[in-house]
């Protein structure tokens, strides 16, 4: 479930920054100064002007940005009430999953699912997700991958296409007709595939493709994207 986050920050790149990595998480930021729902959480930096006024409102869980500069001001408004604070300058990898841990009811960590035959590649890219702290599932083939989509709630699914047996798309198709919330992107290096990945994404069996090799970041960026996607699905159902 997305939470409600304000944040209070006259620095417009780094809110715009901050604004940006909550968004990709599936939050909702800054909804408006009208918005008739208490934010859950409120991130102010340390010399906002309206940092001292926050305690006594008793809205959501309030943390301080603060820079190393700011140390006994951070520990002031610790002590005025804040529940904690995130050092300054923002870590992107990390801030918004520093940002989640003190929400009373933060939603389950988001579990992906990444199939490929080739053990190599598959302990590569599941190294790299799980650094971004999501749940990693992974299997070495079609058969596995719906094993595991029977007994585990997934949100998306990352799937290398040439693979004995059933196909990356074969999979997918079987995945959004069993599970269609699911988010699902297709992984291919393999040029004589073309036809059969143009078919996946004109039927909706794949919602992304990917070429190999693939950019770490580009691919990061995609899952961080498929998440969000994942979210308003399960809120249409």
């Amino acid at each position: 479930m997305a939470a409600r986050i304000h944040i209070l920050d006259d620095d417009p790149a780094r809110f715009s920054a901050m604004a940006r990595l909550l968004r990709e998480r599936g939050h909702i930021v800054n909804t408006g100064a009208h918005d008739p729902l208490a934010p859950d959480l409120v991130l102010c930096h340390a010399r906002h002007p309206a940092a001292f006024g926050l305690p006594a409102r008793g809205q959501g869980v309030l943390l301080a940005l603060a820079a190393p500069e700011d140390a006994a001001l951070r520990d002031t408004l610790l002590g005025a009430g804040f529940d904690g604070y995130i050092p300054l300058p923002l870590e992107p990898g990390s801030f918004a999953l520093e940002a989640e841990a003190f929400l009373p009811a933060a939603a389950p960590t988001q579990t992906l699912l990444l199939v490929d035959d080739d053990t190599f590649m598959l302990e590569v890219l599941a190294d790299m997700v799980e650094d971004q702290g999501w749940r990693v599932l992974t299997a070495s083939s079609g058969a596995q991958g719906l094993a595991l989509l029977a007994r585990e709630q997934v949100a998306v699914i990352v799937s290398d296409h040439f693979m004995p047996g059933m196909s990356g798309a074969e999979l997918l198709a079987e995945a959004q007709r069993l599970y269609p919330p699911t988010v699902r992107i297709l992984l291919s290096g393999q040029s004589e595939d073309e036809r059969e990945i143009a078919e996946a994404l004109a039927s909706g069996a794949a919602d992304r493709y990917y070429a190999k090799p693939w950019m770490g970041a580009t691919l990061m960026a995609a899952l961080r994207d498929a998440l969000a996607l994942q979210l308003q699905r399960g809120e249409e159902l």
